[in-house]
């Protein structure tokens, strides 16, 4: 495999960088080529992917959503726990250059209607404990539940495994059109404790530039960092783009809990890691190990 080929001088603004450094397809490419064999990802129950495997299998998956429609621009709903599909999900509809829209695991009833109205997706990949809760509420546009595991789909909707799909060995179509730092690249919902979820756009380059080397000089390609967050909050997606960004590694907790938290650090390495601050409180009540 080689890299995506790209116009370096794609626009004549220096304040935006270019598609290479920022763009989820391209940096996976790039690093893919470059340094193939180096570990990005590493998971709880001691899996390690290298930087190879993560573009095959979002080939893989990439080409899967295609042959369900999925084209770039398209918004893909995404409600799954945090673990290796979550992970291989996000990265496979941003190298689409479709957008990313992840849901809260924890949304039912009104706000879930809610959610799938805004987002105005039309396929959502969804973990099979969560499907049920589609039941008896409007689904909009939504036509394809794509389910990880063992699920129902409500009555009228097209359901496709999602183990089959992420195993699709066709080739990813071309897109019509480079994908740009200025590309919106997901859309992010608030907690909604004020009104119904807002559902918040980002760019390419803000994804880039909020946890970038200029905000965290910190950081670096040699760095691991703990996503101990949900990926569909910007502490856990986020931290995925900005280490794929750095040409470093990340690794996936599955649930934060303080009882676990020191020993899966320790375990697979880590020398970062993100905290609100009730989560730093809790981990100092806890007894030293």
């Amino acid at each position: 495999m080689t890299a995506t080929k790209i116009n370096d001088a794609n626009h004549a603004d220096p304040r935006v960088l270019p598609r290479e450094q920022c763009v989820l397809r391209y940096a996976l490419d790039r690093w893919a080529d470059e340094r193939g064999s180096q570990v990005y990802a590493v998971f709880e129950d001691g899996r390690e992917w290298t930087y190879a495997e993560v573009r095959t299998r979002t080939l893989k998956l990439a080409a899967g959503l295609a042959s369900l429609g999925v084209a770039q621009g398209d918004h893909v709903a995404m409600w799954l726990p945090n673990g290796s599909d979550s992970m291989i999900a996000f990265f496979a509809i941003n190298y689409l250059g479709a957008v990313y829209v992840p849901m809260n695991t924890a949304y039912k009833g009104r706000i879930l209607e809610h959610v799938i109205e805004n987002s105005d997706a039309e396929v959502i990949i969804a973990h099979g404990s969560l499907t049920p809760r589609l039941k008896d509420i409007v689904l909009s546009r939504l036509s394809t539940v794509v389910i990880a595991g063992e699920g129902a789909a409500p009555e009228g909707l097209r359901k496709v495994s999602f183990a089959e799909i992420a195993e699709n060995r066709a080739s990813v179509p071309e897109l019509e059109r480079p994908i740009e730092p200025w590309h919106t690249q997901s859309i992010i919902y608030t907690s909604g404790t004020t009104g119904p979820s807002k559902g918040v756009l980002s760019s390419y380059l803000h994804m880039y530039t909020n946890p970038g080397p200029e905000a965290w000089p910190m950081v670096t390609g040699e760095d691991r960092f703990l996503v101990n967050m949900p990926m569909f909050h910007i502490g856990g997606m986020g931290l995925c783009f900005a280490m794929l960004a750095r040409g470093g590694s990340v690794a996936m907790m599955e649930n934060f809990a303080t009882a676990t938290f020191w020993d899966v650090v320790s375990r697979t390495r880590c020398t970062a890691i993100f905290l609100l601050g009730a989560m730093a409180t809790f981990l100092l009540k806890e007894a030293p190990h």
